[in-house]
């Protein structure tokens, strides 16, 4: 009577047991494909982050400035002196030329300027930081505002422009009219122009 009873229970367990160890049905085929496209929207969302995130950082970056070796391969004119207040203000328009085509740092501009400066020009300068705040770094615009201010003054153009009126008559104008490079008209609109351009970067009017 026990042992048909155990058997009884045996044989119970063992349906039971078997019912649980059956495993799941597999998944359909629409099934599968609903996960593999889910699966690559899930890659294709991490990767879009990604480049979002890398594209950001880039943005963020300050974009790396011109050195001086760069600065140098576009040959920039050395300046000594100037006689006339024409060649210095033909200089420094080479020099502003050359940083168009650059992208060189603001702070960086008057350093580089200041190595292509020669004999009385450099101790000019060197008297001039000399003047200035202790570890001052002079701006681009405050070196060219102190470069015509000293090489050329407003006062020595209009001089010279009176010069060159009061000689109309003379030598030069016929010369200006025998060649037409060197015209009367065109000498004249370029002092003008000079003058103009010192009272601008000294703040005048």
């Amino acid at each position: 009577m026990v042992l048909l009873q155990m058997d009884d229970n045996n044989a119970a367990n063992h349906g039971n047991g078997g019912q649980e160890a059956q495993p799941p049905p597999p998944p359909s085929l629409a099934q599968a494909i609903a996960a593999l496209i889910a699966d690559r929207n899930e890659q294709t969302e991490l990767l879009r982050q990604l480049v979002e995130c890398h594209a950001g950082r880039r943005r963020q970056a300050p974009p790396a400035g011109t050195d001086y070796v760069g600065f140098l391969a576009t040959q920039p004119p050395l300046f000594h002196k100037a006689n006339d207040p024409l060649e210095a203000d033909a200089w420094i328009r080479t020099i502003e030329d050359k940083f168009s085509i650059l992208h060189c740092l603001e702070a960086d501009k008057t350093v580089f300027v200041a190595q292509q400066l020669r004999g009385s020009a450099k101790i000019w300068w060197d008297n001039h930081k000399a003047l200035l705040p202790a570890n001052a770094r002079p701006t681009w615009g405050e070196f060219v505002a102190a470069f015509r201010t000293h090489h050329i003054p407003t006062s020595l153009m209009r001089r010279k422009m009176a010069e060159f009126l009061a000689l109309k008559q003379g030598t030069i104008l016929f010369c200006s009219m025998r060649r037409p490079s060197i015209s009367y008209p065109s000498m004249v609109a370029s002092m003008w122009i000079v003058m103009k351009r010192g009272r601008i970067a000294s703040g005048g009017d």
